[in-house]
């Protein structure tokens, strides 16, 4: 069995996550602030937002057009 380092796996997860609710999972503890404030954090979180958004615009594009 593989096993995945919890922060991997725990900031995987929270880039699904508005950024309001980010924020306030910064209060967690000192873990999560510096976890969710890191560089490569907010890369994942950016690129999971880009690519959730053309998805939804294309859906609401193909439905709009029919």
């Amino acid at each position: 069995m593989v096993y995945l380092p919890f922060d991997m796996v725990l900031l995987e997860i929270l880039t699904w996550l508005n950024a309001r609710s980010i924020d306030r999972y910064k209060c967690v503890c000192r873990q999560w602030r510096d976890g969710l404030s890191s560089f490569e954090f907010l890369l994942l979180h950016s690129t999971y937002v880009e690519n959730y958004l053309v998805r939804s615009y294309v859906i609401l594009f193909l439905i709009y057009s029919l």
